[in-house]
C-alpha cells in the first residue's frame, strides 16, 4: 500500500518553521517541564518541513537518497 503525503504549501512550511522555533525556545526556557507532547508537537512541525522540502514518493525503495 502506498502512503499518500500531501505536500504542504510554502506558507504552511514557513508557519511550521516559526512554530517549531517558538516551541523549542519555550522548551529551553522551561527545561524541567518538557513533555512528550511538546516533543511530538515539534516533531510534527519538522515533518511538515520535510514534506515540503522532499515529499516521499514510493517509486523505488531500493534507490538511495542523495542530499
Amino acid at each position: 500500500m502506498n502512503k499518500v503525503i500531501i505536500k504542504p504549501t510554502k506558507k504552511e512550511a514557513l508557519e511550521s518553521l516559526e512554530e517549531a522555533s517558538i516551541s523549542i525556545a519555550c522548551c529551553l526556557d522551561e527545561e524541567e517541564s518538557i513533555t512528550t507532547k511538546d516533543l511530538e508537537h515539534i516533531q510534527d512541525q519538522i515533518t511538515t518541513l520535510e514534506n515540503y522540502l522532499d515529499p516521499y514518493v514510493k517509486e523505488n525503495d531500493n534507490e538511495k537518497k542523495i542530499w
